[in-house]
């Protein structure tokens, strides 16, 4: 494991907007011949992270077991049996929740394989959302009929994505706790193995605070036999990792977000570094690479799950991903992978960043103009959303959270100061957790995963990829980069051209 001298913060000054930062990494390297953290040993890693939380700020980690292999599939029964808490019994109901896609695991026909396993030793009921061909969305309707299923069962097992996932923590949570077993079917995104859930509430895409699987099952002949497009986003998802915690230390010190911790993307920082050359492996679904993927991503769910929040791994580059998703759902479009877009989108937003740490000169800001009143704002959320929702739906819950994040911005304003008055110290410490453009950009391409909107699959239109880097400062109540931007009056076409065209310098943009 990492020794915890590694991990070394910045050191505010006493009384400055980051004060109040906790000992933790902010780009932690491993030294030849140590290892980096293995989720599958959870035990070690909650001692490792005592020592980089003197505070005891970080949350626990929830989930009992997190197993991985070729043959994981063959504990299924037995872990199911550990949670039930006895040996199984004639009216044991085990809920088994899919949706109807088919999944392969080899020869076999995987949900059935997990179907014929649990009913031999439960009494199994197996709930299918959604319809072949029509793709699920982790809706409010969705939930409530999952909830349904599992109220009374003794367990349930989630078996599929992402989405099935976030149903199945909801639908377990609402029931009462429900003990919850999840079977990933592709290392596609991190929400396996973390304790939030994304719902779609009245159109927008909401991150909610929700509850950790109890085991996760990661079977890795299973995640070969996904498509590789799946596993390539799930790659690129983890690219955020170099965009996000450098959002989220901003929000710090701002004074938007005191609850900033630099151990818990400091975990991850390193085993996705590593995965950086090998992207070329995963598109031949190698089953090493695909076992070093599968742990990665575990690893960053567990890193939002400690800190509480998204933030160590969602930033600036999610917001664009989630506008995406909004406007084809709205279109009854389908959508492309969700960390194919975030991926996609971190390389102008990493654009975004060599902009700001190149030319911010504070002496040439205007501070009174950064602060603008509600009603100056509230009319062009309403706007950025009235063509997906003329109901006018969409742009309330928008508006909602925008205007919570303007009365916090207008409060922060001696933060605010005090962060322009030494920005030379701030943006070193914030130019260390960024990679270039050209670095992700190369990693995408290397990898032969979409790097460009226009590669993502459905396309993403040029109009419509502007209109979502435009438009996601409006949308929710986290501050990031393009918060900033948009406040110091830079945020507007123009600028997001400017960071399009160094994106496609770097093999990605338009």
């Amino acid at each position: 494991m990492i020794p915890a001298d590694l991990y070394q913060a910045p050191t505010p000054h006493a009384g400055s907007p980051g004060a109040r930062l906790s000992s933790g990494a902010l780009a932690p390297a491993a030294p030849a011949g140590e290892s980096v953290p293995d989720p599958t040993d959870v035990a070690s890693l909650r001692a490792l992270l005592v020592p980089l939380d003197p505070e005891n700020r970080l949350r626990p980690i929830g989930m009992r077991r997190v197993i991985v292999g070729r043959e994981a599939l063959g504990e299924l029964e037995t872990a199911v049996e550990e949670l039930i808490a006895q040996p199984a019994a004639p009216g044991d109901r085990v809920v088994m929740l899919t949706d109807a896609t088919v999944m392969r695991r080899g020869q076999v026909d995987l949900k059935r394989e997990v179907a014929a396993r649990l009913g031999a030793r439960f009494t199994l009921e197996h709930v299918v959302l959604g319809e072949q061909g029509n793709e699920l969305h982790a809706d409010e309707a969705a939930v409530a009929r999952a909830g349904a299923a599992a109220a009374g069962a003794r367990c349930v097992v989630a078996v599929g994505s992402g989405t099935i996932t976030d149903i199945a923590k909801e639908a377990t949570a609402a029931a009462g706790g429900v003990p919850l077993l999840v079977v990933q079917t592709a290392a596609s995104v991190n929400a396996f193995s973390d304790n939030m859930a994304v719902i779609t509430r009245a159109g927008a895409k909401r991150t909610v605070p929700s509850r950790w699987p109890d085991v996760l099952l990661i079977d890795v002949a299973v995640l070969a036999d996904a498509p590789a497009a799946m596993n390539l986003a799930g790659f690129g998802d983890l690219l955020a990792v170099f965009t996000a915690p450098a959002d989220w230390y901003l929000a710090s010190l701002l004074g938007m977000d005191p609850d900033y911790h630099a151990a818990p993307a400091a975990l991850t920082r390193e085993r996705v570094r590593a995965l950086l050359p090998g992207g070329a492996r995963l598109a031949q679904s190698d089953p090493d690479a695909l076992d070093e993927l599968a742990r990665a991503l575990t690893l960053s769910g567990f890193t939002m799950g400690v800190a509480g929040t998204t933030a160590p791994l969602s930033g600036s580059e999610h917001l664009v991903s989630h506008l995406l998703d909004m406007a084809a759902e709205q279109a009854g479009r389908p959508l492309a992978f969700h960390g194919a877009q975030v991926a996609v989108a971190t390389v102008p937003v990493a654009a975004a960043w060599e902009i700001l740490l190149a030319e911010l000169d504070p002496a040439c800001v205007r501070l009174d103009s950064m602060f603008p009143p509600p009603v100056a704002l509230e009319p062009r959320v309403r706007a950025a959303f009235a063509g997906l929702d003329p109901s006018g739906a969409m742009g309330d819950e928008c508006w909602r959270d925008v205007r919570a994040k303007l009365a916090a911005w207008t409060a922060a304003r001696p933060a605010v100061e005090a962060f322009l008055a030494d920005w030379s110290r701030h943006r070193a410490s914030l130019a260390s957790l960024v990679l270039p453009a050209r670095d992700l950009g190369a990693a995408l391409c290397a990898a032969g995963a979409p790097a460009r909107f226009a590669e993502l699959d459905p396309s993403v239109p040029p109009d419509l990829a502007r209109w979502a880097l435009l438009n996601c400062p409006l949308m929710r109540d986290r501050f990031t980069l393009v918060d900033l931007l948009f406040f110091l009056g830079w945020w507007d076409e123009a600028f997001v051209d400017r960071i399009l065209e160094r994106a496609a310098d770097a093999g990605g943009g338009l």
